[in-house]
């Protein structure tokens, strides 16, 4: 039995109808970028974070980027961010003009230690914070913000990976300036291809966003400052659509699996599964388990039996080449850096069939690491 970690070929089998005519409409109809099903879009997700202002951009990348810049990010000033994420995370600290400074993270949860990040925006040395959502589900923050407003320090929720996911019922979006949304195919809901997106509670950090992601336009063909050109293609507007609706059945799905791994991991004492923490929903984008000794021979025990596996992530971010001599840490890493050396994740997505999942969870249990 062959299983690749990602299976995207799957979804579009079981939705081929569906996303062709999206597809076809926007091809008829001509108007390929900045059309209705984009203004829709921004609706919709709008609606889902319970934010009053949304704006799609080229990729959540862009989207991290063009927040930074809206709410006044100056060349040179530091943000604090997680050490274990995506590169992009970070990396759009830089093209943003900043310097980030990465903070350890917590061993439960594998997100920024909050304290440290509480203690940065109270002592005023960051003039910013993305706070990364990792795996699903969501970090703790709403004192960090209450501290950040009265300092003037902005605070990004980086929710790449926690569409659907609530904390104590809220979505992203609560305690932050700017939320911003990937919809990179590996994402639960995801474009064939590239897309972002930022939703702000305030009209003026809307516009400046709108104005920035496309060269900095403010109408009339008049241009007020230097841009991008960050636009979300109409047809992938109409395909995340049409996976909008299908988000619950996905998620449900999801967390079905996850139970199911789950269930065979309690019985593992080399193996952890996740925790979810209190107060938390979890939506699985990610199963990351850690494995406390012999990671990569589970790995490699699992690529023998034909299950495609995920390292998420492999370096600590303070640790990756493009950052050196351009960032800062607070404390020694040394959770993360463990972390890095006994995370692995399993293939999830709603295609995986019953069979499938229990061929995982047999080959679990038969590892002998």
């Amino acid at each position: 039995m062959q299983i690749p970690f990602m299976r995207l070929d799957r979804q579009f089998a079981n939705h081929r109808q569906e996303f062709m005519d999206a597809v076809e409409t926007v091809f008829t109809h001509g108007k390929v970028l900045q059309a209705q099903e984009v203004a829709d879009l921004e609706a919709l997700v709008g609606d889902f974070f319970a934010l009053p202002h949304a704006v799609a951009v080229g990729s959540g990348t862009d989207a991290l980027i063009l927040a930074m810049k809206a709410l006044g990010l100056k060349p040179g000033g530091r943000v604090a961010v997680t050490s274990l994420s995506f590169v992009a995370s970070a990396s759009a600290i830089v093209h943003a003009g900043g310097i980030p400074v990465f903070v350890d993270i917590e061993d439960d949860y594998f997100m920024a230690r909050e304290d440290v990040l509480l203690d940065l925006v109270k002592s005023g040395r960051v003039d910013g914070v993305v706070a990364v959502h990792l795996y699903g589900q969501m970090t703790e923050l709403s004192e960090i913000y209450a501290e950040a407003k009265k300092r003037g320090v902005f605070v990004i929720e980086d929710a790449a990976q926690a569409l659907g996911a609530t904390r104590h019922g809220e979505a992203p979006g609560k305690h932050s300036d700017v939320t911003c949304v990937s919809f990179d195919p590996t994402k639960v809901i995801g474009a064939q291809g590239s897309g972002g997106l930022a939703l702000a509670r305030e009209h003026h950090i809307a516009e400046h966003l709108r104005r920035l992601r496309y060269h900095g336009h403010a109408g009339g063909r008049v241009y007020t400052e230097i841009g991008h050109n960050s636009q979300l293609p109409t047809v992938q507007a109409a395909i995340i659509t049409a996976k909008l609706g299908h988000e619950e059945e996905w998620r449900l799905r999801r967390l079905a699996i996850a139970s199911a791994f789950t269930e065979t991991l309690q019985r593992m004492p080399n193996i952890r599964p996740p925790k979810v923490r209190e107060g938390n929903t979890h939506i699985f984008h990610k199963y990351a388990m850690t494995v406390k000794s012999g990671r990569d021979a589970l790995a490699l025990h699992l690529k023998n039996r034909g299950i495609g596996s995920s390292v998420h992530y492999s370096l600590p971010l303070n640790e990756q080449p493009c950052f050196a001599g351009n960032h800062e840490t607070v404390g020694d890493m040394s959770v993360v850096k463990r972390a890095t050396e006994r995370l692995l994740s399993l293939p999830i997505y709603p295609e995986l069939t019953d069979t499938e999942v229990e061929y995982i969870c047999r080959s679990l249990r038969d590892f002998q690491g």
